[in-house]
């Protein structure tokens, strides 16, 4: 069975060329225009991959993935999550590396080069454009601090008030699948390996 990717972007000319690009080495391609849209797709589909840009109608693709992020639990398959856009601003692409994207591109990139990145990101390895993630490891913004949503925030608190997954679903009025995946986000962004780790954290850095 061909790999499925959804591409989430608004510019359709651009869609439609890449769609022709990845049909032609055998992905199974959908496109659609705004992250709604892309959500409705992912819970009705098991696509692999979801490559987006950052800039579009309804919901950018940083809220995007957040909102992807807090269900993936209730979805039939975990994609895997490219950025390929114009921005190369570092804070930018710090949010995006932040939410444990797999792979970051211009634009620009070469065919070849984003069918080579592709089929590393289905082998689970990571690849961000070198420039960008240069710029990344050597500025301030590279700091020790994690951001993270108020959602995220609302249940690390709850966590560290001994809830349990069906209270904390309860008291936020979120299904607890929801929480799952907050808590998940959570241990990832603070490469904590189980709630122990997770509290210790949130105790030396004041959260």
């Amino acid at each position: 069975m061909n790999q499925k990717i959804l591409i989430v972007d608004d510019h359709k000319v651009f869609c439609e060329s890449l769609k022709m690009v990845l049909e032609a080495h055998k992905f199974y391609v959908v496109n659609v225009i705004d992250g709604e849209l892309a959500l409705k797709h992912l819970k009705s589909g098991d696509f692999d991959i979801v490559i987006t840009d950052v800039e579009m109608p309804k919901m950018n693709g940083f809220d995007f993935i957040k909102e992807i992020k807090a269900i993936e639990n209730e979805l039939p398959k975990i994609p895997k999550y490219i950025i390929l856009t114009s921005y190369s601003k570092i804070k930018v692409f710090k949010q995006f590396y932040n939410l444990g994207i797999h792979a970051y591109l211009s634009k620009n990139v070469s065919q070849l080069e984003l069918i080579n990145v592709i089929k590393k990101v289905l082998k689970n390895e990571k690849y961000f454009e070198k420039s960008i993630y240069d710029e990344y490891i050597s500025s301030d913004t590279n700091s020790n601090q994690v951001e993270f949503t108020k959602r995220e925030l609302d249940v690390l608190h709850l966590i560290l008030d001994e809830k349990t997954t069906n209270e904390i679903a309860e008291k936020l009025q979120i299904s607890p699948f929801t929480v799952e995946g907050h808590r998940k986000n959570l241990m990832q962004k603070t490469n904590s390996k189980n709630v122990v780790g997770l509290i210790k954290y949130a105790m030396l850095n004041n959260k």
